[in-house]
């Protein structure tokens, strides 16, 4: 699944390398088959306080939610199981700058896994 450019905002990342105001290395994993990486995301996902809204197998989408002033943020992630790597998309639905949240947030889902 091929995720949607980011804007023009600094508060997207995305794992397209052709995007360099945005980009961020896929995540990476150990297990060998999709259902068990599925299962870990989803399972870090919602300790990170995620709602999983979509779930494919190698596509899972989730909306994250501020706890202050309640934006949202949606991440996809796309699982490539070839090359053991997980492609994301993450970014916030409202205003201009996030302070990194997303980008911060994909890096603590890279050591969680």
């Amino acid at each position: 699944m091929k995720f949607s450019s980011c804007p023009n905002t600094p508060n997207c990342v995305i794992s397209d390398i052709e995007d360099k105001d945005h980009y961020i290395e896929p995540l990476s994993f150990k297990e060998q088959n999709l259902e068990s990486i599925n299962k870990k995301l989803v399972e870090v996902l919602k300790s990170l306080g995620g709602n999983v809204v979509e779930n494919k197998g190698d596509y899972v989408k989730a909306n994250f939610k501020s706890k202050f002033f309640k934006f949202e943020d949606i991440a996809e992630f796309n699982i490539d199981l070839s090359s053991k790597k997980i492609y994301v998309r993450s970014a916030a639905q409202t205003g201009w700058y996030d302070f990194g949240v997303n980008r911060k947030r994909m890096e603590k889902i890279r050591k969680e896994l």
